[in-house]
């Protein structure tokens, strides 16, 4: 059932994107220029700047501060989301300026951000299936493989129950419209000349990853916890879009 599970949620994955798509073509004039610019500048930005950010501070190293940081619970959350933040949101930054001559539509803020979450999804969600079916089989096929996998590995596919596969597929589908929020805020900030809403899209986007970093620092253990401050902040960072981008402009 687990692995009936992980192969729709990757396939999920996939489809997600084009299903926004066609729901959102419906009230905005969805491109696919912007789309593709949102999913570089996710793989640019979060893929390979940000990570080379984590191997500069998260690195081992004896005695050393960067080590400190792993250790300490309570840093390491706030380096991770803060990380996530800044790199992920100057990435919609500088995309919306190099795009401010030609899309100036908040049209193509909400494009951006299904290329963005959208790529994030395939990534994180989509690969991710794929990884732990791979690794599902090997287990249980009894494969020698599995004897040079980390133990931690071995024992979080075994330990996962299937439900969290399912929730997988719901976070994606919040996670795509924290990116929409996020890129109409941040379009805002620079269509209209309100730059106090570039900061603001870093830290709705640092709290929204908040649960999920506690999470894996050991700081909290419900997996029902995690996802309520997810949704609660997907939520919040989608009314805020709305009020600063999409709501219609009383006239005069």
């Amino acid at each position: 059932m687990s692995i009936v599970l992980m192969g729709i949620a990757g396939l999920f994955s996939i489809l997600l994107p084009f299903i926004f798509i066609l729901i959102l073509r419906r009230r905005f004039n969805i491109r696919w220029i912007p789309i593709l610019i949102g999913a570089a500048t996710f793989i640019i930005f979060a893929m390979v700047l940000e990570q080379i950010s984590h191997f500069l501070v998260l690195r081992p190293g004896t005695g050393t501060e960067a080590h400190a940081l792993v250790d300490s619970p309570w840093l390491y959350v706030l380096y991770g989301v803060l990380a996530a933040g800044i790199f992920e949101e100057t990435g919609r930054l500088a995309a919306f300026l190099l795009m401010k001559k030609k899309y100036r539509r908040v049209d193509s803020a909400i494009s951006y951000g299904i290329g963005h979450g959208g790529i994030e999804a395939v990534i994180v969600l989509g690969l991710g299936m794929l990884n732990t079916i791979i690794f599902s089989f090997m287990i249980n096929s009894g494969s020698s493989i599995v004897d040079t996998l980390p133990a931690g590995t071995v024992e979080s596919i075994a330990g996962t129950p299937a439900i969290a596969y399912a929730l997988g597929i719901v976070e994606r589908i919040f996670a795509i419209g924290v990116h929409i929020g996020l890129s109409v805020i941040v379009f805002a900030a620079v269509m209209e000349g309100r730059w106090w809403l570039f900061p603001l899209a870093i830290v709705l986007h640092a709290l929204t990853n908040m649960t999920a970093a506690m999470m894996q620092a050991g700081l909290i253990t419900s997996m029902w916890v995690m996802y309520a401050g997810f949704i609660v902040m997907t939520l919040v960072t989608l009314w805020i879009a709305y009020n600063v981008g999409l709501k219609p402009k009383r006239p005069g």
